[in-house]
C-alpha cells in the first residue's frame, strides 16, 4: 500500500531537508564525488557521464528557432508588406 502524505515545506524533516540541500547544489552546478554515484553515471575512468538533454527540453528550443526563422522569412516577403498596410497591428500574438 502507498501513502502520499503531503508536507508544507521542507522545514523540521531530515529527508527532505537534505533533498533541499542536494537540489540547491545541482543548480549551481555543484555534483556529488564520482565514486559516490551509481556506476551508470560513471564512465569506465571514475568522470561523469554526460546526461542528454531532456526530450521536451529539445522540442522546446527547436520550435522557438522555427518560430524566429519563419518570422523572419515572412517579414521579407512582399505578402508581408501589403498585410501591414491592411492590419498595422500584424502579426499578433492573440491567435
Amino acid at each position: 500500500k502507498l501513502i502520499i502524505w503531503w508536507s508544507a515545506s521542507h522545514i523540521g524533516i531530515p529527508g527532505n531537508e537534505a533533498a533541499d540541500e542536494q537540489a540547491k547544489r545541482a543548480t549551481r552546478g555543484e555534483s556529488s564525488e564520482p565514486h559516490t554515484l551509481p556506476s551508470s553515471l560513471c564512465n569506465a575512468d571514475n568522470t561523469l557521464v554526460t546526461l542528454p538533454c531532456s526530450k521536451s527540453a529539445i522540442k522546446q528550443s527547436f520550435r522557438s528557432t522555427i518560430a524566429l526563422e519563419s518570422a523572419s522569412i515572412y517579414q521579407t516577403s512582399p505578402r508581408y508588406a501589403r498585410f501591414k498596410e491592411i492590419d498595422p497591428s500584424f502579426p499578433s500574438k492573440q491567435f
